[in-house]
């Protein structure tokens, strides 16, 4: 995985979304755009993510396992083929309360974590946040009109230099 912006190309994640995909890890970084971020994370039985508050959207889609959300202190019940968003500013929690992983995929807009993340534990990924080692790359937190202006982007499109 590499730290730079990405190129203007398509990237693939054949089954991602299928139903037991054995993850292996709490978190880990799949794609980091200039404007969101896709991320896999197993959560195990009895595991939760951690009651936080992000300065970005979130939104999860659950692909195995069940578990209980708490968003802005409302509880919901989850399972495979759910999806919760999670808007900015809002606090939030989910806990596995299955007999398998929770297996989900989530997509923070923009980035939240740095793009090579992959956090085995939970406790590895708040070490690692804690120490400021888990940041997301300056810029995926530009603004369109940013994009533009140093090329990142074009309102037409490509091509694109250098690529």
């Amino acid at each position: 995985m590499s730290s730079a912006p990405p190129k203007h190309q398509m990237v693939y994640f054949p089954e991602l979304t299928s139903r037991v995909r054995a993850f292996g890890e709490f978190r880990k970084v799949m794609h980091t755009g200039l404007y969101s971020q896709l991320v896999t994370m197993e959560v195990p039985v009895g595991g939760d993510i951690g009651d936080e508050v992000h300065t970005v959207d979130q939104i999860l889609i659950f692909t195995s396992g069940r578990g209980r959300a708490t968003v802005a202190g409302k509880d919901q019940d989850v399972k495979a083929s759910d999806v919760v968003v999670v808007p900015a500013g809002t606090q939030h929690q989910f806990v596995n309360t299955g007999k398998t992983p929770l297996e989900l995929i989530t997509v923070y807009s923009p980035a939240e974590h740095d793009p090579r993340t992959v956090h085995k534990t939970k406790e590895e990924g708040d070490e690692e946040e804690d120490a400021g080692k888990d940041e997301a790359p300056e810029w995926s937190q530009r603004s369109k009109g940013e994009n533009e202006k140093v090329g990142a982007v074009k309102a037409e499109g490509g091509p694109y230099e250098g690529e």
